[in-house]
């Protein structure tokens, strides 16, 4: 998915590149910046660049292929310690608006013993949650079910649909068009675990270091698209965008909006890490068994804020 060509004006400015693991509901505030040309006026091109898998994600950035990228934290705290250069600059979803979904036939989520999950991955961020939310919800343990990797939101919609899994866990709008036509919604995944860090912006430290103003212009746009989002007077332009973006129906669009806008407030209105959200995600990191020899670090140590910081300096207070 790779922008066409740059339109008269924006070939002058320097292009941010962005890894994201899909093109889901989750990015509306990013197709807000891009249809709104919140970017160019703040002085950058984004080339959003989609690249399957979340470890795929991490990776492009990790190895400092794509400077920027966007993901579950999990995956970006383990790359920093194992030596990764990477920081996490600011929060994208504090809230999961995951459902865990299964095959018409399966009615309780008990049944899901000795069945198949679909995953992104086997360890680390979303499967960490899976694990708990089958253990609080349903009582099942890591070995009571198999995991088979299947890809993203969309992949792992279609491993369902074809048979290929049990169940899995999908977020807007690939919940919702499992849920219509049929298949069975067994938890919510923010019900059972709360506020947790769904996903957060990161980037190669060299690259922070070296364009430290494009940085701040990136979060500053992203920042400026949330709050544009929320703002209850741009619905329905907000909705045409879901549509153009994710060729999706009115009707979807609506569904979206509804959930992720108006009932979870998925998103950051002012960008930030969710404390909650990220001790969250330690605790899981915890309970997998990941620092039984050492000292449980704190969240903040992975984080730079700064960016953050002064994009909102920037912009000035939020008008309620």
């Amino acid at each position: 998915w790779m922008p066409g060509a740059l339109l008269a004006g924006e070939a002058g400015l320097p292009t941010v590149r962005l890894a994201i693991s899909g093109k889901t509901a989750v990015e509306w505030p990013m197709f807000v910046a891009q249809e709104k040309k919140i970017f160019q006026k703040n002085g950058i091109y984004l080339e959003p660049i989609v690249i399957r898998g979340a470890p795929n994600t991490t990776r492009a950035v990790l190895s400092g292929t794509v400077p920027l990228g966007r993901i579950n934290p999990d995956y970006v705290i383990t790359g920093i310690e194992k030596g990764a250069k990477v920081k996490i600059i600011a929060g994208n979803v504090e809230k999961i608006p995951y459902d865990l979904v299964a095959r018409p036939e399966i009615k309780l989520g008990a049944e899901l013993k000795g069945k198949t999950i679909g995953v992104s991955s086997l360890t680390g961020g979303t499967t960490l949650m899976l694990h708990e939310v089958m253990e609080k919800a349903f009582k099942l343990k890591q070995g009571d079910y198999k995991l088979l990797v299947v890809g993203t939101s969309p992949d792992r919609y279609a491993a369902i649909k074809g048979g290929a899994v049990h169940a899995t866990f999908m977020g807007p709008p690939f919940n919702f068009r499992a849920h219509k036509e049929g298949f069975a919604k067994l938890a919510s995944f923010s019900e059972i675990l709360g506020p947790i860090q769904f996903v957060i912006e990161f980037a190669h430290t060299d690259f922070l270091r070296s364009h430290r103003d494009e940085t701040t212009k990136y979060v500053k746009s992203s920042v400026e698209a949330l709050r544009w989002l929320y703002d209850p007077k741009n619905k329905e332009e907000a909705l045409a965008i879901h549509m153009k973006s994710l060729t999706s129906t009115k009707d979807s669009a609506e569904l979206d909006y509804k959930f992720l806008i108006q009932e979870l407030q998925a998103f950051p209105k002012d960008g930030s890490v969710s404390k909650a959200g990220m001790e969250k995600t330690m605790e899981l990191r915890v309970n997998e068994g990941m620092y039984k020899e050492s000292r449980v670090p704190s969240y903040a140590e992975y984080l730079d804020n700064s960016f953050l910081e002064d994009a909102l300096r920037q912009l000035g207070p939020r008008r309620q």
